[in-house]
C-alpha cells in the first residue's frame, strides 16, 4: 500500500479522534478509531506491508496520547502479530468476523495498556479502569460497522484489497 494513503487515512483518523470523538462519549468512554483502522487494515491488506503500517498507526496515536511515548506503537505491533496468527484461519470478508476481531483486539489492547501503565506509573486505579475495557470494546465494535463499510469503499476504489481475501 502506498505510504501516502496510509498517512492520509491516519491523519484523517487523528483529526476525527481529537475533534469529534470526544463529543460522542458513552459512560465516560470513547471509541478508538486507531484500533478499528488497525484491525481493518490488517485483515484487508497485504501481510508484507502491514507491519510498517501498524507501526505508523501506533506512532501517530503515540504523538497524540498522554502515555509514555512508544508504548502504543509497541502494543500495536504486538496486536498486528496477534491478528496475523489468526488471519489465515478466519473468514475475513464477513462483517461479523471483523466486528468480533475488533472486539477482541480492543479488549486485549486496553488490558495491555492499562496493566503497563499501572506498572510504569504505579497507578492505584487499575481496578477502576478495568471495567471500562468491555465498554470500550463494545463501542469500538459498534463504530467499526460504518468505518469498515467506508473503508471497504475506499479500498475497493483505490484497488487496495488483498488478492487472497477469504
Amino acid at each position: 500500500m502506498p505510504w501516502i494513503i496510509i498517512i492520509s487515512i491516519t491523519l484523517c483518523i487523528t483529526l476525527i479522534q481529537t475533534t469529534l470523538v470526544p463529543h460522542i462519549s458513552v459512560l465516560g468512554t470513547q471509541p478508538d478509531l486507531f484500533i478499528v483502522f488497525l484491525v481493518y487494515h490488517y485483515l484487508n491488506s497485504d501481510p508484507k506491508q502491514t507491519f510498517h503500517a501498524n507501526w505508523a498507526i501506533g506512532l501517530t496515536k503515540d504523538f497524540f496520547s498522554a502515555g509514555p511515548f512508544g508504548l502504543i506503537t509497541v502494543i500495536f505491533v504486538i496486536l498486528g502479530y496477534l491478528i496475523s496468527v489468526i488471519r489465515g484461519n478466519i473468514f475475513r470478508r464477513h462483517l461479523i468476523t471483523q466486528i468480533m476481531v475488533t472486539f477482541i483486539i480492543s479488549i486485549i489492547y486496553n488490558l495491555i495498556y492499562l496493566i503497563t501503565l499501572s506498572v510504569l506509573l504505579s497507578s492505584s486505579n487499575l481496578l477502576a479502569m478495568i471495567w471500562k475495557c468491555p465498554v470500550i470494546a463494545v463501542y469500538n465494535s459498534i463504530i467499526a460497522i460504518p468505518v469498515f463499510l467506508l473503508l471497504n469503499r475506499l479500498y475497493s476504489s483505490l484497488r487496495l484489497s488483498s488478492i487472497d481475501r477469504r
